[in-house]
Formats: C-alpha cells, structure tokens, sequence
C-alpha cells in the first residue's frame, strides 16, 4: 500500500492511487515567510519589498495583508515611475530554508513552497481593490505591461526557491475570485491574466517541479482553463463550486484540493465544533468528492477561535480513518 507521501504526489500527478489526500500530507513552505513580498514576520507587520505595508491581524491568524488606504500606484499608466522591485539576491533564502525545514521529513511529506502574491494580486494589493479592478477595466495596456514585469520577477525567485527549498509543488497564489465568482470578467483573465500564469507554470516545470494553483470562492468559470494554464492541480477548492462537475470535467488532468467548505458555520464567532462533528464532515467530504478521485481534502477551519492545530489533526486522523485504502 502506497505511503501518504507517494499517495499525494499520486494525486498531483494524476496517476493511480490508494487514499483520499489530506492537505496534511504536505507541508506548505515560503508564503508568509517571504518578507520582500508579505512584509516582515512576527510583530504588527511592516513594508515589503515593494513599500507596500501589511498588517498582521489575529483574525487572519497571524499573516499578512495589505494595511488599507494605500495606493502605492496612483494611475496604472506611471506604473514604471513608481515601481521598485525587491532586491531579492539579498533575501536569506539559505537561512529561511534551514528554518522552515527543520525536522521535516522529506520521506513523508510532500514539499510545497507557496508564492503568496500572483500577478492579479499584486497589482490590486498595490493600486487597492476598486482602482485595481478600474485599471484592469480602463487601462488593459498599462495592466499588461505591470503583469509582464511583476511575473518575470516572480520568475526570477524560482532559482533560489528549488536551490534552497527543493520543493516537490510550487503553489501560486492569485485569488481573482470571490465567494460568488470572478472579480474581473473571464474575457480579462483570459486576456492578462492567464498569459502570465502560462509563462509562470512553464518557468516551474522547467525545473521539473509541479505547478499548483492556489485560488479561493468560485472560479469554477475559468477553471477547466487551469489545465491549459499548465497547473496539475487547484487549491483551495470550495463547495460554491460544482465540485463533482468539475471533477467529471477536468478527468484525470486537474487534482483539486479541497473539497471542504471554509465558509461553514464554523467560521461564525462563538460557533465551535465538536470532534464528532469535524469527523462526520470529514467522511461527508469523502463521500461527496472521492468517488470522484483526483482529490485532497484541504482540513482547515477560518476561525481563530477553533484551535488550528487540533482541529487540522482531528480532520486529518478521519482522513486517514475513512480514506486509507479507499481505491484499493
């Protein structure tokens, strides 16, 4: 019987396999570390590379996001007058590396080095939201050439990424999506958007590594799309989404990781689970979406008030229970 390890790459490379995945078959590097992108770590949160501040709030459980009233790019159009990219030579990849590896087991997790910032959101982290979202509307060209530039630098970290990190998935993060679909339109995702992801998917599996997309709410207009794109998998796959349509459409070609609802009652203040509860949602996952195969459940809950840790380990023992040997 394959190891979860063996299991989950099984997954992402769209090949037979023996259990239903679990999102804690893998251990999820870089992100929030990556302080020329997300500000510094630990504390309140500072300026990233960019000069752009993040804010660390207990509600985000302790990660970065951007501090509101910023516009770091006043009119898309002098977007090169006001840009600097981060130096990013500079960056202690060596040490970041040793520290979020320590005691990790490469034998039995899979590696995913996640890359918080796609090229969507960068540019509407920089410009706020509803400018963002104007400049995509009114400004097309300008958009382009910012999206050209921001994903070569993107580009340019993959060297110092799988020198240190050695990551088995790289896990772009570019949330162009809300809980009831797209925030741009789908001809301007396929027109900006998607080129960039493209190039970026083709620069990661020139080093033989696996693209993994990372979008939440619904995307499910353009998803399929993700095959294209060169993505092996989509994470973090909501039930707003037609789930089994999906997994009937993409076959065997898209692994999606998941298929567990972060906006549940749960995330209401003051609404916590019991284990009995956590565990029958768990098998009511599995029965809805293993059948479909290609799947890893994805065991979080978007409440700081539920204990991370002991909830994701409750969820991932079910996973384990219920799913071991489930195609056997």
């Amino acid at each position: 019987m394959m190891t979860r390890k063996d299991n989950l790459m099984a997954i992402f490379n769209h090949q037979s396999h023996d259990h239903i995945g679990s999102m804690m078959d893998m251990v999820q590097v870089g992100g929030d570390a990556e302080a020329f992108e997300n500000g510094p770590a630990g504390g309140t949160g500072g300026p990233d590379g960019f000069g752009l501040v993040w804010r660390r709030t207990t509600s985000g459980f302790g990660g970065g996001t951007p501090a509101p009233n910023q516009n770091l790019i006043p009119d898309i159009c002098d977007w090169k007058e006001v840009v600097h990219f981060p130096d990013i030579a500079n960056y202690d990849w060596e040490g970041q590396a040793r520290a979020q590896l320590t005691g990790i087991d490469r034998n039995e997790k899979v590696i995913d080095y996640c890359c918080w910032n796609g090229p969507f959101l960068r540019l509407v982290d920089m410009m706020g939201m509803v400018e963002g979202l104007m400049a995509f509307a009114s400004e097309p060209e300008a958009c382009e050439e910012f999206l050209n530039a921001y994903t070569d630098y993107r580009i340019s970290t993959l060297p110092y990424i799988v020198k240190y990190f050695e990551p088995d998935v790289i896990t772009l993060f570019d949330d162009f999506a809300h809980e009831r679909g797209l925030f741009i339109s789908p001809n301007t995702y396929n027109e900006l958007i998607v080129p960039q992801h493209k190039r970026w998917t083709e620069a990661v599996r020139s080093y033989g590594i696996i693209p993994d997309m990372h979008v939440c709410g619904k995307p499910e207009a353009v998803a399929p799309g993700f095959i294209d794109e060169g993505f092996e998998a989509w994470q973090i796959v909501q039930p707003e989404n037609d789930i089994v349509s999906l997994q009937k459409e993409t076959a065997d070609k898209l692994a999606l990781i998941g298929c567990w609802d972060l906006q549940g009652k749960w995330i209401t203040p003051g609404v916590t689970p019991t284990e009995e509860e956590l565990r029958a949602k768990i098998r009511e996952a599995i029965d809805n979406y293993g059948p479909g195969g290609n799947v890893a459940i994805f065991c979080m809950i978007m409440n700081p008030q539920v204990d991370f840790a002991e909830s994701s380990a409750i969820m991932h023992d079910e996973i384990v229970k219920y799913g071991t040997g489930y195609y056997c």
